[in-house]
């Protein structure tokens, strides 16, 4: 059976998840390129005689090494071995998408062209001629739709073929002085599989990881000092080849008088992108979705919960002994992780992809922008601070797109206070579930204010100059349920693979500890916490197993208090323990993340003190809660 390995490539926004939910479906594996945090997703795919693994690139502008995901799909494109590269365009901004295919039809790689909402530019009166840009490009160019899964077995037929259809390409031409330098450089490129012309290119525009195929770097020097009409001439470079894709997006589209004269999604963002209503909006829809995960999740845990007790009858009526017990003990984590965690943690990932899916998300975060820079923090901080509703430790990484370390040593301060999927799910399936609705928003609304109080006590510390947002919206789009489903799947299966079994664990542990009589030695010494918390004294060990992992909090309070929380613990204990257990940095995991990117003192610093400011809180307010529930 012949194998080719095949790179999907091109900008955000451009449907290449759901380009490849529709090539292979939801069977695919999401791993970090090593030696980085940036993931990569791979899936295989059996068309004939003829075994393809895809690999999904992440969105980028172009080809170079200005960032991290640019270094690593570079490397994928010239140091992975590929047979062939997909290069997914938009229909309405196809110059844009033109200029990476330029780029990697530089270096020779087979390229098949995969031209995405092409109907969505039509209706807006934009028309483009894929056979006519195939024939202009001399690589296969296929229309594509993959929520109606249009053009795909075409795009499949093209991949299969690729390396035997692939010949003379389009090259772009420089002006002669760049060309003459372009053959200067080739003429010391030492022996490898690139095109001697793509490395001298690629060196000219100062991307040093090619220098390396260079026999002699003084040369390039040299080469750039006589180019005196062109004195930056990486930038003449890519404006030469912006030029070209625009040129030839111009001949390839036709423009047409649209009959739809406004669509509904320039209603909706006269009001979502408006100063006054935006936020407003914004709040009420979050508001909304929250509102919809505590509703639903708690139906769902109900049921699972229900479930979870029948099944786990029939241990109480067995002889007690440490293997039945430990047994019992791990089981019951186990149910009351799934019970707790899985329907919150699951149901999030499927909002936050259909929010995602449509176009919305990124309006939300030109709102909350606004709100931000009033805290102190910089616009870009809003990007990893909304993946932290997701995971806090792949945001804490998205904090590199912030300038400087002051800025993310402060941005990623406030992870303290944006409750990540697990930290939800405490909320929801502890306080929530068993305190009720009310409860669980009290402590949503105290870790708000909380991290505003923070904001005002500790910007003063961090010199953070304000700088714009650039942020592209994407078109609002029908969103493809498969899609959702399946991105969903992929973020929870870490939940699936690491965390349950670390519930059962968790579950076997403390039944150890209570079957030998060593609890209450280790848990006595913590006594003064959960004293000022208004706790019971056992309850500090699912907060400090919450710290190794936040998905086991929930589960290891059952375990230690019994399936029937609500007779243990009153309302206004409930909400100190939601909130001691959310505010703070949220996981050892978060933690070692932490240290690679800002530093071991620094994290320890703001670990501790996030944690000891939670602590206060949860404190604090657990008297005044205490008044209001008597």
């Amino acid at each position: 059976m012949k194998e080719l390995k095949i790179a999907l490539v091109g900008q955000p926004n451009v449907g290449k998840s759901a380009l490849l939910n529709s090539l292979v479906g939801p069977r695919v594996t999401v791993s970090n390129y090593p030696g980085t945090t940036v993931e990569l997703t791979e899936a295989r795919k059996v068309v004939g005689q003829t075994e393809i693994n895809f690999i999904d690139t992440p969105g980028i502008y172009s080809i170079s090494d200005q960032s991290r995901e640019e270094k690593i799909t570079e490397k994928v494109l010239f140091e992975g071995g590929l047979d062939g590269v997909v290069v997914v365009v938009d229909a309405l901004s196809l110059e844009r998408g033109l200029y990476i295919a330029l780029q990697i039809l530089e270096s020779h790689l087979p390229t098949v062209l995969a031209v995405n909402f092409t109907e969505d530019a039509e209706s807006k009166g934009v028309e483009v001629d894929v056979n006519k840009l195939e024939e202009v490009l001399g690589i296969p160019a296929v229309a594509i739709n993959p929520i109606k899964k249009l053009g795909i077995d075409d795009l499949l037929e093209s991949i299969s073929d690729v390396r035997d259809r692939f010949e003379d390409s389009f090259s772009v031409e420089y002006d002669d002085h760049i060309e003459v330098a372009i053959e200067r450089v080739s003429d010391e490129v030492k022996e490898t599989e690139l095109p001697g012309r793509f490395v001298a290119l690629r060196a000219l525009e100062g991307d040093d990881d090619f220098y390396r195929y260079l026999g002699e770097e003084e040369v390039l020097e040299g080469v750039k000092n006589d180019l005196e009409e062109h004195p930056s001439v990486n930038k003449d470079i890519a404006i030469t080849r912006y030029g070209t894709a625009s040129f030839l997006a111009g001949e390839v589209t036709d423009i047409f008088p649209s009959e739809e004269k406004s669509s509904w999604g320039e209603f909706v963002d006269h009001y979502l992108l408006d100063r006054r209503w935006g936020p407003f909006i914004t709040l009420a829809v979050l508001f909304l979705v929250f509102g919809l995960l505590l509703v639903l999740g708690n139906i769902t845990q109900g049921v699972l919960t229900d479930l979870g007790n029948r099944a786990l009858a029939p241990l109480s009526g067995m002889s007690r002994s440490m293997v039945t017990m430990l047994i019992s003990k791990g089981l019951t984590g186990l149910v009351a992780g799934v019970s707790i965690a899985l329907p919150y943690v699951f149901l999030f990932y499927l909002l936050l992809g259909f929010m995602e899916d449509i176009g919305i998300l990124s309006r939300f975060i030109v709102n909350v922008d606004r709100f931000l820079r009033k805290l102190g923090l910089p616009g870009k901080s809003f990007i990893p601070l909304a993946l932290g509703l997701g995971c806090t430790a792949p945001a804490t990484r998205a904090t590199r797109v912030l300038s400087t370390r002051e800025e993310q040593v402060f941005t990623a301060s406030f992870f303290a206070f944006v409750p990540c999927s697990s930290r939800i799910a405490i909320i929801m399936g502890i306080v929530g579930f068993f305190g009720g609705p009310f409860l669980a928003l009290s402590v949503f609304a105290t870790m708000l204010v909380a991290g505003l109080v923070w904001a005002l006590g500790v910007k003063r510390f961090f010199a953070v100059e304000s700088e714009p947002l650039l942020l592209e919206l994407p078109p609002y789009r029908r969103p493809l349920l498969s899609n959702i489903l399946a991105k969903s799947w992929n973020r929870m299966k870490e939940f699936v693979y690491l965390v349950m079994p670390l519930l059962v664990l968790g579950g076997v542990v403390y039944g150890v500890l209570d079957w030998f009589a060593v609890a209450n030695s280790v848990v006595r010494p913590l006594a003064p916490i959960t004293g000022w918390l208004g706790l019971p004294d056992e309850s500090v060990v699912p907060l400090v197993f919450g710290f190794l992992q936040k998905d086991l909090t929930g589960s290891m309070l059952i375990s230690v208090l019994g399936r029937e929380v609500s007779s243990i613990l009153s309302p206004a204990q409930l909400f100190s323990f939601g909130v001691a257990s959310s505010i703070g940095i949220p996981c050892i995991i978060a933690f070692g993340v932490l240290i690679r990117e800002i530093g071991a003192k620094v994290t320890t610093l703001v670990t501790v003190t996030t944690i000891a400011y939670g602590f206060l809180v949860a404190g604090l307010l657990f008297r005044v809660a205490k008044l209001a529930f008597l």
